[in-house]
């Protein structure tokens, strides 16, 4: 947590598992708010993901559960559900990324939780969003990349089907984002009308937020991916087509931007590097030093798409040339001694030893009761009235005695609620 935090007068209850309701939760303990974790009594799923050493606490579950207080109640007795609500009558907000099903099966969904306290702000996340037809269905960060798209436009093919995109699930972690600015913007909206609210996302709404230039469709200038969908799509699936024939087809109907081959990793000599010249100065300014001419530069000559596409493959084979001509470094100085944003390529496990991580805070390390130093990344934000004060993943039910002391229970009915086992005594 975060002493003078901005966040810090806000009590929020974390119903969440695997990656989008934690990546919430640990966003604003980050910012100073007292999170409070409910788990059953095994714990969330994310605890047994992975070897987990020691028993309990994964790599997964303590990378998005820093700074929280960990709660063990079991939901499925009445007795549980009524510890619940006594700490629910406390908080400010809610965030759970369950099923609706679930939540309202153990009475931790908005119309109950409401009626405890009114002033609550409730952030949900489903799957699919709160109506349709699929609004009941479950869903996860792989399911909805398929649903919306994500992995057929990325054009990786593994045994004969579209690959995903393995490197991050950024469905989950932009929902994350999404439903701690709910809280935030609830919070804000509470405290002025003394009204809670329900605030309801989903892994499709960031789906397709993510994808806001590709999805906007403009009646008098479709994109090229838009008119292949309109004239061949249905028809090649009803041939019968094999499916990686019809993601070919439709990569080279759809064709690239002219900002494609500026703006892509390109082999060198002894590696890799990304070449980011999104700005019209840049991609000049990098074709004359590469001395490669762009007639597409030129605004008094017209092109045709299949000019355009020609064009583009023969450019970008100029730029792949070229840069097998020198090393990783040498293009890196060279590059950049000319203001031309570029990278070497790197893999995601060499960042916990990264300067510029690291000196901005954002790979952090921390003590873990049973795991021992932990390396992770850190917080998103640098506040201007101090560094938070952060800790690591709390073990199972570490915190239940201190907060249900908070909303009045005794030691008596705490041993009580232990030996039924409707709590898990903290560790």
């Amino acid at each position: 947590m975060m002493s003078n935090g901005p966040l810090e007068d806000i009590t929020v209850l974390e119903f969440g598992n695997f990656v989008a309701g934690p990546t919430a939760g640990q966003l604003l303990t980050d910012l100073g708010a007292n999170v409070i974790k409910i788990e059953p009594p095994m714990g969330e799923p994310w605890r047994h993901a992975s070897p987990s050493v020691p028993p309990g606490e994964s790599r997964l579950f303590i990378a998005l559960n820093r700074g929280k207080k960990s709660v063990c109640i079991d939901l499925k007795s009445e007795e549980g559900q009524k510890v619940c609500h006594d700490i629910v009558s406390k908080a400010d907000a809610v965030i759970s990324n369950n099923r609706k099903s679930t939540s309202e099966k153990l009475k931790y969904d908005y119309k109950s939780l409401s009626k405890v306290n009114p002033k609550l702000v409730y952030v949900e996340s489903t799957a699919y969003g709160s109506e349709g037809e699929k609004a009941a269905e479950p869903g996860f960060d792989l399911i909805m990349q398929a649903y919306t798209g994500i992995m057929s436009t990325e054009n990786k093919i593994y045994h004969g089907a579209p690959s995903a995109v393995r490197s991050s699930s950024y469905i989950d972690y932009s929902t994350g984002y999404a439903m701690a600015l709910g809280v935030v913007s609830g919070v804000h909206q509470a405290r002025i009308t003394g009204k809670g609210v329900l605030m309801q996302t989903s892994l499709l709404a960031q789906a397709l937020s993510m994808q806001a230039m590709q999805v906007a469709e403009i009646e008098k200038d479709l994109s090229p991916g838009q008119k292949w969908i309109k004239a061949k799509k249905d028809k090649m699936v009803a041939d019968e087509t094999p499916f990686e024939d019809i993601q070919e087809d439709y990569v080279s109907q759809a064709g690239a931007p002219q900002i494609a081959q500026y703006y892509r990793a390109y082999k060198t000599k002894n590696g890799a590097l990304a070449l980011g010249c999104l700005a019209m100065h840049a991609r000049k300014r990098i074709s004359s030093l590469f001395e490669l001419e762009d007639v597409r530069f030129d605004t008094t000559k017209k092109f045709t798409p299949e000019e355009l596409l020609i064009i583009g493959k023969e450019f970008e084979a100029d730029m792949e040339s070229k840069f097998l001509e020198r090393s990783t470094e040498d293009w890196i100085k060279f590059l950049r001694s000319h203001d031309i944003p570029c990278e070497p390529m790197q893999f995601t496990e060499e960042l916990i030893n990264n300067r510029q991580a690291i000196d901005n805070g954002y790979v952090i390390e921390l003590d873990h009761k049973t795991g021992g130093k932990v390396r992770s990344s850190g917080p998103v934000f640098n506040v201007s009235t101090g560094k938070p004060n952060l800790s690591s993943a709390p073990l199972l039910g570490e915190d239940t005695k201190e907060v249900l002391s908070s909303v009045g229970y005794d030691e008596a009915l705490l041993e009580d609620l232990f030996s039924k086992k409707i709590i898990g005594k903290n560790l």
